[in-house]
């Protein structure tokens, strides 16, 4: 971005980025700015504000010192010009451990005794976030693989997809957002059935961003279908057993007549 100012019989303009500066959470960033012909701006006064926050004031330079008295807490510490580069007109500004808050709208402000001089710069915050985990909870009544998907870290909130084995995306639940001090984390479910090759994918895509995990539910139907004929044979002999403890109690029997009673009974 060029923003020309002529002042008087002189013409000069500041010069910024013309796209968003880009940074991820944690990172240490400079927002470009300069004034173009060169000349030096040691003497001038700089001031970088937050035009999205009602010019919350970000770093305040003048008198050939910083003055940050009246500078906003949350950017103490983190902020600072490079000092030696201003005398050829560099006034961009040095962001430190960049924080999800600091993206926003951002002005570039130079003033001189006889000239004034701004240029706006965009910063937008963007967090890759981990690769997805998949999680079989266990089946529902239709026979359906019961499969959760999550992942952790990314800024802006991503888009969560599950897709069948050639890529096509399948009905899952609804997506379940929340955010901590590493990004939003999202969570979606899906109930999975037998297909061609029972591969499931989970896809998390956040503009060019994206990471995906598989899963083949095979050998998850396999075992959940023998779970659910194993368990209630296992109840069933078991609830018999005690049966018998209680029928051998009653009528006051030996435990010997109980051992064989059970020696005598069918193994399973």
């Amino acid at each position: 971005m060029v923003m020309f100012l002529i002042v008087g019989a002189q013409r000069f303009n500041m010069e910024g980025p013309a796209v968003p500066v880009v940074a991820a959470p944690g990172s240490d960033i400079v927002l470009p700015c300069s004034i173009k012909p060169t000349m030096s701006a040691v003497d001038m006064e700089v001031k970088w504000s937050r035009t999205d926050l009602n010019n919350t004031v970000v770093h305040h330079y003048e008198n050939k010192e910083d003055k940050n008295n009246d500078q906003d807490p949350s950017y103490r510490g983190r902020t600072a010009l490079f000092k030696e580069q201003l005398q050829y007109g560099n006034t961009s500004l040095l962001l430190k451990n960049v924080k999800v808050s600091d993206g926003g709208q951002y002005r570039c402000q130079v003033d001189s005794a006889h000239q004034q001089g701004h240029v706006s710069v965009l910063l937008k915050i963007e967090a890759v976030g981990r690769t997805p985990e998949i999680t079989v909870l266990g089946t529902d009544a239709s026979g359906g693989v019961l499969l959760q998907c999550d992942s952790k870290g990314w800024w802006p909130v991503p888009d969560l997809q599950w897709l069948d084995s050639k890529g096509v995306e399948v009905s899952a639940g609804v997506k379940i957002i929340n955010e901590d001090g590493e990004g939003f984390n999202v969570r979606r479910s899906l109930t999975a059935h037998s297909s061609d090759n029972n591969t499931y994918i989970c896809r998390v895509k956040q503009g060019q961003n994206m990471k995906e995990k598989k899963i083949d539910i095979t050998g998850n139907l396999h075992y959940w279908k023998t779970s659910a004929i194993v368990v209630p044979v296992v109840v069933l002999l078991l609830s018999a057993l005690v049966g018998v403890v209680v029928y051998f109690t009653w009528r006051g029997k030996p435990v010997s007549s109980l051992s064989i009673f059970l020696s005598h009974s069918p193994h399973i």
